[in-house]
C-alpha cells in the first residue's frame, strides 16, 4: 500500500510539473511586470499586444490580428521585449546621393541635415546626428541617425515622415539628387593582339 501511494504521488507530481510552472511562471510575470495588458511587445520572433495575463497562461493579440495563448512557463523563459516602455524611438536611415555630388555640396547637405535635426521640435538633440559614412557601389553615402520624443508608434511614423520629406528638401537645395544603381559601359575598339 505504501509503495503504490508512493508510485501514485509520484505519478501525480509528474502529472502536476506543468500546471505548476505555468503558475510559478505566472506569479512572475506578475511580480516583475515586465508586460503588462496593453502593451506591444516582441516575443521569440513574433509581435502583439498583450490582452491578459492568467496564472496559467497569456493571451497577446499578433500584429496580423491572431490571438496567441503562450504558457506562462514558456513565455518567463523567451526573451520579451516590451516596445510600450520606450522613452523615445528610432530614426536610422541612409541616404544615398549621386556620385557627381561635390565635396562643398556634400558639406552643405551635412551642415543643412544636422541644422535641421537639431531644430526639429520632436528630435532629441543627443545624440541626433548626419554623418557621411562611405562610398556606395552607386552613391556616397550619408547616414542619419535620430531619436524621436514619443513612445506612440502612430505620431512616430508622422514625425519620421516629417524628418525624411525636409532631407529631400535639403538634397533638392544643394544642387545633387539622390543616386540610384547604375552601370556606365566604354565602347572601345579593339586592337587585337600583336
Amino acid at each position: 500500500i505504501v509503495a503504490g501511494l508512493g508510485i501514485g504521488g509520484l505519478a501525480l507530481a509528474l502529472a502536476a510539473q506543468p500546471t505548476i510552472e505555468n503558475l510559478i511562471g505566472g506569479l512572475s510575470l506578475f511580480g516583475d511586470k515586465p508586460i503588462r495588458v496593453g502593451d506591444l511587445c516582441q516575443y521569440g520572433s513574433d509581435k502583439g499586444t498583450v490582452e491578459a495575463i492568467g496564472l496559467r497562461s497569456t493571451r497577446i493579440r499578433g500584429l496580423d490580428r491572431t490571438l496567441t495563448t503562450i504558457p506562462n512557463a514558456a513565455l518567463s523563459k523567451m526573451p520579451v521585449v516590451n516596445f510600450t516602455q520606450r522613452d523615445r524611438m528610432l530614426i536610422k536611415c541612409v541616404v544615398g546621393v549621386r556620385y557627381e555630388t561635390s565635396p562643398e555640396q556634400m558639406r552643405y547637405l551635412l551642415a543643412r541635415i544636422r541644422e535641421m535635426l537639431l531644430s526639429h521640435p520632436r528630435i532629441h538633440p543627443d545624440p541626433a546626428r548626419a554623418r557621411f559614412i562611405g562610398l556606395g557601389a552607386s552613391s556616397l553615402d550619408i547616414e542619419v541617425f535620430a531619436y524621436v520624443t514619443t513612445s506612440d508608434w502612430g505620431e512616430f511614423l508622422g514625425i519620421r515622415e516629417d524628418v525624411l520629406l525636409r532631407v529631400m528638401d535639403i538634397v533638392e537645395q544643394s544642387g545633387t539628387g539622390f543616386a540610384f544603381p547604375s552601370q556606365t559601359l566604354y565602347f572601345t575598339r579593339d586592337d587585337g593582339l600583336n
